[in-house]
């Protein structure tokens, strides 16, 4: 047995298409696109057979050989499944079994030995607590069966103590035993029955658990009480599940399968869940409901575990009849409306707009959608209705309906839970948050090590050309994907990024809308924002993205005052105006960057711009770029949080990109004036250049500030010109964005500044006002 891989595969090689059907394996002819025998799918799987090693190649598992393919099929080791094979045709080159006839015979003979020494194992057993494996996992004062022997199976053998974990089918004789050392080893008897085997816990009722592990399965019913029947593998899942459904047709059958990194469990759980008419009990991280056990405690897992078992509740329309309809009142009728959306309906603060509890985030349900959902009731129950009686029960059931708290700011709202940024735990989705989002992934721990340049290369590829491969730009865009992943529309600052096409941009738009979720993103113009009408139409969405901008110019008042945490007015069409806050991050994509005519620094402390300058050559870019980054959303989302974990971090680093060198040149190259204040140079005392006005002539702009300015303006070519009375108002706040301050005095020729002209300003523009 010493060589029994090698061997095997030596002896195996040509056998394979004859092999792994015989193993349960199925396969089809090299070249089509069959299932996965491992991880399901439609079509990913090609049987290639190279150099008859039974090699093969899944688009998720990734490829192998024969060997390999039923140790992942079978999910057993290697050496167990050498044996499998061996079992067959014998580590010796000996003619191959080729008679099904023989082979279900000698597989009959293998099951029934196998059952009897199942029984002798079971029968010499001793039940004891304080078995070392179930210590390990949190279940030490669990009476089960241990070994009194040694035994042997494969490459392990296993000692008085370890735990024994008799298998039954549905006839309830046993038909097979699952060893578990103190090392969580874990073999079956060779031969043995295993699919549809299984192990029970508890007496069967209205609800039956289905579980991979021992573990979790005695973990689930300690929390639960309710039956569980431990299936011992994934891929035993599915054919459990059928026939489960067939002996307990009434039941709901749940399936707490792992929450795999591969999703294999997850495949196998929906596989199964449509056998049985049942549905997935996935734990909402990465593992099993034992590791949620271990983590969280037995309340609040007990808790996740209960909300999979609760009933579908009817709704009240279900019961009541057309005359009982036309016999209520309004308020009795938005009472039974409450209770058809399970009372998880609030309003916010401020707003006219209903709110529903759904999956963690409390959503925005648009007047027009809920008016048509009531009238599809009514129409149900054949009774009469009108838009106005729609309005009036709408109208009234906002005044029942509890009023919505503000979200919790330390807690970021994920898939499967929340994230808690102060304590560090993970919980679950909980009302009381007031959570408007939830983001597209699910939560899982860092892995140990797990970098971007590892783990998403392909996002760490965009990230590092978007930066210019510059670390500081680097962070600070990482910062804006942070402010958008927990939605921190209260830091007062919107994202702006700037740039040719080909640049990155939509990449960080998309990444963007991925971290928000892709439910609560809506695309809008800026105009879109000015407008107290179509403002309507991004109410209750947390991200708003203004993608591909034109050359625009405006006051920004809009975007100031959301950004700004205002209320604005909102004006619904065909509905009563209002006032509300949009608790909204707002990201603006564009190639020309957009100018505020805004001089009273209110939008510039809210702007932040990030400029990628380099477009990437066609040549080098990759369609499937953004897909590709998709796929590494988790690693990236873990990132995030990791690097920001104190997120003052972050918002410190958008504050220096406000001010950095870069987003001044964009702001000149889109602003005139700020483009002239760049020339300006500050002294300690107002010994500079004059204010001086139009009237003067001839024009001196070595000697009056105001005459500099109109000839700068005119060599660049920049019609309409600020009048003096706007540009003595405009310059203070101007020069505050290269942290320089206007100092005058009164002198008997005029205001004097302390500004005076750089000497750039001489080879720049200043010989041509004068050529």
């Amino acid at each position: 047995m010493k060589h029994i891989v090698t061997d095997t595969v030596r002896a195996a090689a040509g056998h394979w298409p004859q092999l792994l059907p015989a193993l349960g394996i199925s396969i089809k002819a090299a070249g089509q696109h069959p299932p996965c025998p491992v991880c399901g799918g439609k079509d990913r799987f090609r049987f290639e057979n190279q150099a008859g090693r039974g090699t093969r190649v899944c688009n998720q598992c990734g490829a192998g050989d024969g060997l390999a393919l039923v140790e992942k099929a079978l999910d057993v080791n290697t050496k167990e499944a050498a044996c499998r094979v061996s079992d067959l045709i014998g580590t010796l080159p000996v003619k191959l079994v080729t008679s099904q006839e023989k082979t279900d015979s000698e597989k009959a003979q293998a099951r029934l030995k196998a059952a009897k020494e199942a029984a002798r194992l079971i029968a010499g057993a001793k039940a004891q607590v304080g078995n070392t494996y179930l210590t390990g996992k949190g279940l030490a004062d669990v009476n089960t069966l241990t070994l009194t022997t040694t035994k042997r199976i494969s490459d392990t053998t296993y000692q008085p103590g370890d735990l024994l974990v008799p298998l039954t089918g549905f006839t309830g004789d046993p038909v097979n035993v699952q060893l578990i050392n103190a090392d969580g080893t874990k073999r079956t008897l060779s031969g043995g029955q295993v699919k549809e085997a299984f192990h029970h816990l508890g007496e069967p009722g209205d609800t039956l658990w289905l579980t991979e592990g021992y573990a979790t399965g005695l973990t689930v019913h300690r929390l639960t009480g309710q039956a569980v029947f431990v299936a011992l593998s994934a891929n035993n899942l599915p054919a459990l599940a059928e026939r489960l459904h067939a002996e307990y047709p009434e039941a709901l059958i749940l399936i707490a399968a792992d929450n795999d990194e591969n999703g294999t469990g997850q495949l196998r759980a929906e596989a199964a869940a449509k056998r049985c008419n049942g549905k997935p009990a996935l734990p909402p991280v990465t593992g099993d409901w034992n590791d949620v056990f271990q983590a969280e405690g037995e309340i609040t897992t007990k808790a996740m575990l209960t909300t999979f078992t609760q009933p579908k509740v009817l709704s009240p329309f279900e019961a009541v009849s057309e005359a009982d309809l036309k016999a209520m009142s309004a308020s009795e009728k938005a009472e039974l409306l409450a209770q058809h959306y399970g009372n998880t309906l609030a309003v916010p603060p401020v707003g006219e707009e209903l709110c529903r509890y759904e999956q963690g985030a409390w959503q925005v349900l648009p007047h027009r959608q809920l008016s048509r959902e009531i009238a599809a009731l009514f129409q149900k129950v054949r009774a009469p209705f009108s838009a106005s009686g729609i309005n009036s029960i709408l109208d009234t059931l906002k005044l029942m309906v509890p009023q919505m708290g503000e979200p919790a700011r330390r807690l970021i709202g994920f898939r499967n839970g929340v994230f808690d940024t102060v304590t560090g735990s993970f919980n679950p989705h909980r009302k009381e948050h007031w959570l408007r989002t939830v983001n597209s992934v699910d939560y899982s721990a860092p892995k140990p090590g797990e970098n971007l340049t590892d783990h998403a290369p392909h996002f760490w590829q965009w990230l590092t050309r978007a930066a210019g491969r510059n670390h500081d730009k680097q962070e600070r865009i990482l910062a804006a994907l942070f402010m958008v992943l927990a939605n921190r529309y209260d830091w007062q600052m919107f994202l702006e990024v700037t740039g040719p096409g080909g640049s990155g941009k939509s990449v960080m738009a998309a990444i963007a809308t991925l971290l928000a979720g892709k439910d609560n993103t809506t695309s809008a113009t800026i105009d879109t924002l000015e407008s107290s009408r179509d403002r309507a139409s991004v109410v209750g969405f947390s991200l708003i993205i203004l993608p591909d901008q034109e050359k625009w110019s405006g006051d920004g008042a809009g975007i100031k005052a959301i950004t700004g945490g205002d209320a604005v007015a909102i004006d619904p069409k065909y509905r009563d105006a209002y006032s509300a806050h949009i608790p909204a991050v707002i990201l603006a994509v564009n190639n020309n960057p957009m100018r505020f005519s805004d001089r009273s620094g209110g939008v510039s402390r809210r702007r932040v711009i990030l400029p990628f300058p380099d477009a990437i050559p066609a040549n080098e870019r990759d369609p499937q770029l953004l897909n590709k980054i998709s796929q590494e959303l988790p690693v990236i989302v873990r990132h995030l949080m990791q690097r920001f974990a104190e997120p003052n971090e972050a918002r410190t680093l958008l504050q220096a990109q406000q001010t950095s060198g870069e987003a001044l040149d964009i702001k000149r190259s889109a602003d005139p004036l700020v483009d002239f204040c760049g020339y300006l140079v500050p002294l300690s005392t107002p010994n500079g250049l004059y204010i001086g006005n139009a009237n003067i002539r001839p024009i001196n702009p070595r000697r009056y500030l105001y005459h500099a300015y109109l000839s700068f303006m005119e060599s660049r070519g920049h019609q309409h010109p600020m009048s003096l009375t706007a540009f003595g108002l405009a310059v203070p706040q101007t020069l505050k964005e290269f942290e320089k301050e206007l100092l005058k005095r009164e002198t008997n020729n005029g205001i004097q500044t302390n500004l005076t002209l750089h000497d750039d300003s001489e080879s720049d523009w200043l010989p041509k006002c004068e050529a």
